[in-house]
């Protein structure tokens, strides 16, 4: 599955919490501007995978499909969140200033 599995076996061992505690408490410290410049990155990312099936499949469509999709795979959406927490702290903590 994923590269990061073994640490979401007892999340309030992993370094002090949960991945999503730990991105917050990563955000909370570091300056300003990177994370600016990171989030900024995200909503590209999140504008870029939602306007491609939007342009074919409508918005609609696409948010039913978006919704119906975590309904029926809990357990997968969630883990994958934590892996992206993750990520997105990682890169917080290495961001370059842009």
């Amino acid at each position: 599955m994923n590269e990061y599995n073994a640490l979401f076996e007892d999340e309030d061992d992993i370094i002090a919490g949960s991945p999503r505690k730990r991105y917050w408490d990563i955000w909370g410290q570091v300056e300003t501007d990177k994370v600016q410049n990171e989030f900024d990155k995200v909503m590209d990312q999140i504008a870029a995978m939602e306007q491609m099936p939007i342009e074919e499949y409508g918005e609609q469509g696409i948010d039913s499909a978006v919704a119906r999709y975590i309904d029926e795979n809990p357990e997968a959406v969630e883990m994958h969140k934590k892996t992206l927490y993750l990520e997105y702290g990682a890169k917080l903590i290495f961001a370059q200033n842009d």
